[in-house]
């Protein structure tokens, strides 16, 4: 703790302090318990939930848990009664908000039955969640449960101290009979609400075939379309928020301006006012999550492949570059925007300048390499889709083709100025072990890694022309480098 500032503290507020609250809040009982309890979650879904609360009210106050044996959140944020700073920075400007929704940070494997009472209780009327795509324990190749996970195993054997997601959902939603909650996904998934329904769905049957009829019967899984960039807290953050505030906050949210959050709007317990503070509650989400999934992931992650290979270490300095600017906003325009269908209404050019510029801001310092995380995951929705789409049109794919070739050459764990790294991926182990045995051989590299079934569908993988230009790609890299390979293809 810098111990030159006052902690940030709910009962005694340093004057500053005050005048960064929204309005009196109150003191809402909770009715939200939130798996996944992380940065985005705390800068995006809990800042919409505390204005609601201030334009509306309601019992709508967050239980926020962890669900891996990691205490550094609740230990961070209990000494300051669970309060926060979200720190928002856009060029020129930098706005500090206290936020108040979350009441409670909860350790899942260290207070399971804490946790389970209050999944139990009727007051809590929502379960969201943001785990990322591998907390969904999915398999992408069947489309459903991942049966031979680890935590499913252990989860089926033993129901009543469940550690994954769809065990915890089933177990609780087995006492919920009468008035199940509403189980909310908020993460980067395409149809995440679909998703989310399929796994749980599919643990219960392999538990009580009853029980899995009458969660797909009467459980509501609405689906989401998230989007606010929130890099990592770091102590230059602290140490503004400290300058700005006259207090001291343990794990302040850095953020930008912009967010955006579109719901299917099916809560049979009802939910916070979010559409009066700017929230979307629409029929289908759809046409709004495919723009997002492949407008914004998808160049983000093409960034951060190329970002990382040819040098540059935050997305503000990449776009920075003529040529990886002139590259993205061209496979924007002329390869993603033409796979879309979204409402007349939609300014689809405008929506892809706002992007830019969002990628462009200097405050937020978000790094190529924490983006390029769960590779294996992210490629299919956020690349392999567009791609497949663009064939079946017979139109080009270079741009994209050239994310994915920079996605293949990132496991190989080598900077083009041969700075080495290591990956984050729930397969990184084995595309490891498939890059190591490559030799750096491109065609040995991209068959391996096209075999894989878990990413490359059978159709895609086997097509001549995206293999040809899958190639093409990945020998352009590993004889030009990054930046070269950016300038010829932008």
């Amino acid at each position: 703790m810098n111990s030159a500032y006052p902690r940030l503290d709910a009962l005694q507020l340093p004057a500053q302090a005050n005048r960064l609250l929204g309005g009196e809040l109150g003191s809402p009982a909770i009715g939200i318990v939130h798996l996944g309890l992380g940065s985005f979650h705390r800068a995006h879904q809990a800042v919409y939930t505390e204005e609601a609360m201030l334009a509306a009210g309601g019992d709508w106050a967050i239980c926020g848990v962890t669900l891996r044996d990691h205490p550094a959140m609740q230990e961070a944020l209990a000494p300051q009664d669970m309060l926060y700073s979200v720190l928002t920075r856009d060029r020129d400007s930098e706005r500090i908000q206290i936020v108040r929704a979350i009441r409670q940070v909860l350790v899942a494997p260290r207070q399971r039955d804490e946790l389970m009472a209050l999944l139990r209780a009727p007051q809590v009327r929502i379960v969201s969640l943001t785990v990322t795509e591998k907390g969904y324990c999915y398999d992408a190749r069947t489309g459903g449960l991942d049966f031979q996970h680890p935590a499913i195993e252990h989860d089926l054997q033993h129901p009543d101290s469940p550690s994954s997601v769809p065990g915890l959902l089933v177990a609780a939603l087995r006492a919920r009979r009468s008035n199940p909650f509403t189980v909310l996904s908020c993460d980067n998934l395409a149809h995440n609400g679909h998703v989310l329904r399929q796994v749980v769905v599919q643990f219960a049957q392999a538990l009580d075939a009853e029980l899995a009829e009458w969660i797909a019967a009467e459980v509501a899984f609405p689906s989401t379309m998230v989007d606010r960039i929130v890099p990592a807290t770091t102590d230059e953050d602290r140490a503004a928020v400290s300058s700005a505030t006259g207090y001291y906050d343990a794990w302040p949210v850095p953020t930008e301006s912009f967010r955006q959050w579109v719901i299917e709007d099916k809560f049979p317990l009802g939910r916070p006012a979010w559409e009066r503070v700017g929230a979307m509650l629409v029929d289908d989400v759809t046409p709004y999550e495919l723009a997002k999934l492949r407008m914004l992931n998808g160049t983000h992650s093409t960034m951060a492949y190329l970002g990382v290979l040819g040098g540059f270490e935050t997305v503000d300095r990449a776009i920075a570059d003529p040529d990886l600017h002139a590259l993205i906003r061209n496979m924007m325009t002329e390869e993603i925007l033409p796979t879309l269908s979204l409402p007349d209404s939609f300014d689809r050019l405008a929506y892809r300048d706002q992007l830019l510029q969002r990628y462009a801001n200097p405050a937020l310092k978000h790094k190529t390499m924490q983006i390029a995380a769960d590779g294996s995951l992210k490629l299919p929705p956020r690349l392999l889709g567009t791609i497949a789409d663009r064939i079946a049109a017979g139109a080009s794919f270079s741009r994209l083709a050239l994310g994915v070739a920079a996605w293949m050459r990132f496991l190989l764990r080598r900077t083009d100025s041969s700075s080495s790294y290591e990956i984050s991926d729930p397969m990184a182990a084995r595309l490891g072990d498939l890059a190591s045995q490559s030799g750096g051989d491109n065609v040995v590299l991209m068959n391996s890694l096209l075999d894989l079934r878990e990413i490359f569908p059978a159709e895609l993988a086997g097509n001549a022309s995206f293999r040809t230009e899958l190639l093409g790609m990945l020998e352009r890299l590993a004889s030009l480098g990054a930046r070269r390979s950016i300038q010829i293809v932008a």
